[in-house]
């Protein structure tokens, strides 16, 4: 593995577990800074220990659906680090089932946390990255948002959308250095 990413600013939400604990660990592995985001204190508490020998992490339970929470963050960051030059957007929510069999309160979490704040969290980013002189913002998709799956249909609506917001945000940024 190269070091590509070494002393660069790594923004990782959902990244107590599954594919954002990996991404945090390849990152770690390159000596950059991480700023980990997830719900529970918990959690990160753990991945900061395992990974605090390899390179500096912060730490931040917050819920990524609040706006002025999202906005504090990179501040936070920015503060901590200098800089910020990728933010990894994995954080997400699925309650399997029909619609018809899901509370309306966990559609709305699904959209807010699955598709909501990755585009807020996006937004945001984009000042930091320009004055790190460029960066990536990454979008974990899902196979849910190519092939709509049953008892997943709001799961897959917000993938479908990330996926279609990724694109899109893509051809915004040509020629910006964010990628």
């Amino acid at each position: 593995m190269t070091a590509r990413f070494t002393k660069k600013t790594i923004m990782i939400t959902g990244a107590s577990a599954g594919v954002g604990a990996a991404c945090a660990r390849a990152f770690a592995a390159q000596k950059a800074n991480l700023v980990l985001v997830a719900r529970g204190q918990e959690g990160l508490d753990l991945i900061k220990q395992e990974l605090s020998t390899q390179t500096k992490v912060l730490t931040v339970a917050m819920d990524v659906s609040d706006t002025e929470q999202c906005l504090a963050l990179f501040a936070k960051a920015e503060q901590e680090f200098s800089r910020v030059d990728v933010l990894v957007n994995n954080a997400g929510m699925h309650s399997r089932g029909n619609l018809e069999t899901i509370s309306a309160a966990d559609v709305g979490a699904m959209v807010d946390i699955t598709l909501r704040a990755p585009l807020m969290l996006s937004c945001a980013a984009i000042p930091y990255l320009r004055r790190a002189g460029g960066g990536g913002i990454v979008m974990v998709g899902s196979l849910a948002g190519m092939a709509p799956l049953q008892g997943a249909a709001t799961y897959s609506g917000t993938k479908a959308g990330l996926r279609a917001f990724a694109y899109a945000l893509a051809d915004e940024m040509q020629g910006t250095g964010i990628h």
